[in-house]
């Protein structure tokens, strides 16, 4: 996906309310605002906006003097999320329909974002809400971004799927999917996938261990830097592995951006978030999406 005009007011405010996030004094933040207005004039809109994303993260790594600045808020997210770990196991389990229900979780969990809600959200009333409007959607028949059944497909012939993690406390709801996976295709070989350095709330192998996605998965890192997987910044043992996988679930509107143009048997996971996605796929903020690539 290529950068629009929309998407500039956007790392602008992600500036602001990150910077406030993070607790950055306002001569920090608007210096931080004048170094993104000048990547800007040298920054092409053929690129993805994970990509500005970074250089906009590396100032505030510089501002905040810490190599992680996100990483008090990865630790809650993903102890709020584990807390609640077994609650959606059962949500799964008694569901008509395992499988599905784990990627409706999954997607949901996606709402754990402070990238695109860096002021912070309510969880689990968001959740409760986004499933709610996800059944309200399949009842009144309209499942167009919504592709579950060639998706339940394409995992019955897999033999080696690769996940692509986005955000840490989300990843509680993936490793939920990765297990319901498991259990109804034993004969897949899971891969979960993080960046390979800090950026933004994004997983990191230990996030990985820490949430034990390791019992369901093998955790590889992308060596990824940008909050989105930007093949071309990949490492190249990673690139290996990834061009065998039989199957990839892309998680996360970030690595929708940076894979939408990719080839590949990719399978896109999210939440619509912002009014550029909705216009580029169709689909309302906040729906579900579970959309194989073209």
């Amino acid at each position: 996906m290529n950068t629009t005009l929309n998407c500039i007011p956007c790392f602008f405010n992600q500036v602001l309310a990150s910077g406030k996030l993070l607790g950055l004094s306002p001569e920090s933040i608007k210096y931080i605002m004048d170094e993104v207005g000048n990547e800007l004039k040298n920054f092409p809109l053929d690129m993805p906006p994970p990509a500005m994303a970074y250089h906009i993260q590396r100032l505030f790594v510089e501002k905040s003097e810490e190599n992680d600045p996100y990483r008090t808020v990865k630790i809650m997210s993903n102890t709020q999320a584990l807390a609640v770990i077994d609650d959606l196991r059962t949500i799964v389990k008694n569901s008509q329909n395992p499988l599905k229900t784990a990627v409706k979780l999954a997607c949901a969990g996606n709402i754990i974002d402070y990238g695109a809600f860096p002021n912070g959200i309510n969880v689990q009333a968001e959740i409760t809400k986004i499933l709610e409007q996800s059944q309200d959607a399949e009842e009144e028949g309209s499942p167009s971004l919504f592709d579950f059944d060639t998706f339940k497909q394409s995992l019955s012939s897999a033999k080696r799927v690769m996940y692509i993690g986005d955000n840490a406390g989300e990843i509680v709801f993936d490793r939920v999917l990765l297990e319901t996976i498991a259990k109804e295709f034993p004969q897949i070989e899971l891969y979960f996938v993080t960046r390979g350095k800090p950026i933004l709330n994004d997983v990191l192998v230990k996030d990985a261990m820490d949430c034990g996605l390791d019992s369901v998965a093998k955790i590889v890192s992308s060596g990824n830097r940008t909050p989105g997987l930007i093949l071309s910044e990949a490492d190249p043992d990673f690139l290996k592995l990834y061009h065998e996988a039989d199957m990839i679930i892309s998680k996360g509107q970030g690595n929708y951006e940076a894979l939408s143009q990719a080839e590949g048997p990719i399978f896109f996971l999210f939440i619509i978030k912002c009014e550029v996605i909705m216009q580029l796929i169709g689909g309302s903020k906040m729906e579900l999406v579970l959309k194989r690539n073209t």
